[in-house]
């Protein structure tokens, strides 16, 4: 199964961020891509940027690795929207081989193939953990799927739509644990899953769960 693009180290990770946000300034107008995802990638990638020297600092920390870890998972969310709903969906037919480079993506695989578009709901449970943890468990990722995209939000009002749910996270393991600030205690996590293969096709959704922060 290939890898999911963004599971790659924290250098890596850094050079294939910047040269994404460098290929979404240069072709958001030609990809359709919403202002508001272009120049929130920027930001973010401008504060993962600074954590990541922080971290990389010989006196750096704990705090310091986790605050890098925390805007890597920002950024990466905005990085997989983009990629997901403008690139790999390619609403207006626009995609060639030289953007996806210019994205520091690979290019698509033209040859046939027999991938299944993931058809299935992910059936999955919420657990409590420690302290400001909840535990999504779902069944084992099928072969040649990248795993289950989490769509989420916390607080606010019950969702009547999964539109709704506007942070996303791939979970490439059966049990995985979801960590929540000091501030988000007392309030309710609500969370559906979709498989993803490895070309990138999302699955139907699940039904929408929630839980309380605790």
């Amino acid at each position: 199964m290939n890898r999911d693009i963004f599971s790659i180290g924290e250098a890596e990770f850094l050079n294939l961020a910047t040269t994404f946000n460098a290929g979404a300034l240069a072709h958001a107008t030609l990809l359709g891509i919403p202002d508001i995802l272009v120049t929130g990638n920027t930001a973010k990638l401008a504060a993962y940027t600074a954590a990541y020297r922080v971290a990389e600092s010989p006196n750096a920390g704990k705090v310091d690795r986790e605050d890098r870890k925390e805007k890597r998972e920002v950024l990466t969310q905005n990085m997989r929207k983009i990629k997901n709903a403008y690139i790999d969906a390619d609403p207006l037919d626009a995609i060639t081989p030289q953007i996806l480079l210019d994205f520091g993506l690979p290019p698509k695989d033209t040859t046939r193939t027999d991938v299944p578009d993931p058809t299935e709901v992910v059936p999955f449970t919420l657990e409590g953990g420690e302290y400001l943890q909840i535990i999504v468990k779902h069944p084992a990722c099928p072969p040649r799927y990248n795993g289950a995209v989490a769509f989420y939000k916390v607080g606010g009002a019950e969702p009547t739509s999964h539109k709704e749910l506007n942070s996303s996270k791939l979970l490439t393991r059966p049990r995985e644990i979801l960590s929540f600030e000091d501030t988000q205690l007392g309030q309710t996590l609500y969370i559906a899953l979709s498989w993803e293969n490895e070309k990138g096709v999302l699955g139907p959704p699940s039904p929408i769960q929630a839980r309380v922060i605790a």
